[in-house]
């Protein structure tokens, strides 16, 4: 908590990701004791406790006018194709018994079927959290968003996978603010060049590229735009020129410790960046942190 003393003097809006279920509660009282409002949407499962995102606004400094609580996978229609059941004829009977032991096995196993890239984007439950606050020394009015995107990356699928929910984050941001200017700030497990981290700063992706959404096969509708309506631009990028050298460095159990840049604030370019924060460089630091 010591850690948000220094955000919450200076009356900041803060986004978190990874709020467990333990911390949540805490995390309540403390921002109550602060004077803020404190918005939070816990989707994950047992392992991970139930983690969530948390959205907190200082209400001595600014109003909130409205506020969105969604699973990011509901807030657009996916492209399907309906499977036909096969028809067996006479052999229909047969095959239904025949099911039986095979739905049972993989409920006991709990085996689940290959997906597609569209069917991983459709299952993911991650929340997104967004509030339009009104300053109100300025009266100015501006969007906030936070998200925490899937952590996919081993093969082709996995990584179209990220670039569907880099694309309709950033839609959403822009949708819900409706032309306000908005900040979208959080964990995107996209590196610096990846097809999501491009999406979203460019609002264009090459349709080749091998991380660009392929229509299921046998899909015969309008092909699903996974392009933001405008690019968004990282704050750090805008005022340093570059992204930080890194805003992770973790290792899981023997691998090699994993270091590079995650985590981002994009904004739309009617927001004036006035400063960043100084983050170290990875020379400069002794790690992995937990």
């Amino acid at each position: 908590m010591a850690k948000l003393d220094a955000e919450t003097a200076r009356r900041a809006v803060v986004g978190l990701q990874e709020v467990s279920m333990s911390w949540a509660g805490p995390l309540h009282a403390y921002f109550a004791a602060k004077g803020y409002h404190f918005v939070v949407s816990l989707y994950g499962k047992p392992f991970n406790n139930y983690m969530g995102v948390g959205l907190a606004v200082p209400l001595d400094a600014y109003e909130v006018t409205t506020s969105d609580i969604s699973r990011l996978s509901d807030t657009v229609k996916f492209p399907q194709v309906k499977k036909k059941d096969k028809d067996f004829g006479i052999l229909n009977p047969v095959v239904n018994v025949l099911k039986m032991p095979v739905s049972i096995w993989r409920k006991l196993t709990d085996y689940r079927p290959p997906s597609d890239e569209w069917q991983t984007a459709r299952g993911r439950f991650n929340s997104i959290l967004y509030a339009t606050l009104t300053c109100k020394k300025t009266n100015a009015k501006f969007g906030v968003c936070t998200y925490h995107m899937p952590c996919m990356f081993r093969t082709a699928a996995d990584r179209r996978v990220m670039t569907i929910h880099a694309g309709i984050a950033a839609q959403y941001a822009l949708n819900q603010s409706a032309g306000l200017p908005v900040v979208l700030m959080g964990d995107f497990n996209l590196k610096p060049g990846d097809a999501g981290h491009t999406l979203i700063t460019t609002g264009d992706l090459d349709e080749s590229h091998e991380a660009y959404p392929v229509m299921p096969e046998g899909y015969k509708g309008e092909p699903f735009n996974v392009k933001p309506a405008k690019k968004m631009e990282s704050a750090y990028a805008r005022v340093n020129g570059e992204e930080p050298n890194f805003t992770n460095n973790a290792q899981i159990k023997d691998d090699e410790p994993f270091i590079d840049t995650l985590d981002y604030i994009f904004v739309t370019d009617d927001i004036d960046v006035v400063d960043v924060l100084e983050l170290p460089h990875r020379d400069d630091v002794k790690g992995p942190f937990p």
